[in-house]
């Protein structure tokens, strides 16, 4: 396969998963979306500071702030200060944080199986290798580009 069909098959993985993403998290209840990824952004990253979070949601400091405090006033994370800078918090799960975002996880996982139940067991087996092979992928470090 050539880099332009990779680059197209990577524009296709991130607008289907993108997309498939919002379509579970219609139907999750539980949490609101954006608490949602902060959550799970703080599940994936563990202790986490403030603009290291927006960064990684591509928002503004002050915009994440606002959000760790809705979710520290729902019990869903704490701050703690940062060993390596006092002047810094980290951000961090807490037990009922993690329980919560399991329940959306469930909630979206089984708005998606409505629509799973609903394919042949062929599809099926094809899309059980492809989550392995998205998992894949979100270990792997990009390769340095070749000087052009």
């Amino acid at each position: 396969m050539i880099a332009t069909d990779l680059s197209k098959l990577g524009v296709d993985v991130v607008v289907a998963s993108a997309r498939l993403t919002r379509l579970a998290s219609r139907d999750v209840s539980a949490l609101p979306h954006a608490a949602m990824r902060l959550l799970g952004r703080l599940d994936e990253l563990g202790p986490t500071r403030i603009s290291e979070l927006a960064k990684a949601d591509r928002c503004s400091q002050p915009t994440m702030s606002t959000l760790v405090q809705r979710q520290e006033e729902s019990g869903w994370v704490r701050r703690e200060p940062d060993p390596a800078d006092s002047r810094a918090s980290l951000i961090s799960l807490t037990d009922a944080g993690r329980a919560e975002l399991n329940h959306a996880r469930r909630e979206a996982g089984a708005a998606i199986a409505q629509r799973l139940v609903q394919l042949p067991a062929e599809d099926l087996a094809t899309l059980e290798a492809a989550v392995t092979v998205l998992h894949k992928i979100l270990t792997l470090e990009p390769l340095e580009e070749s000087p052009r």
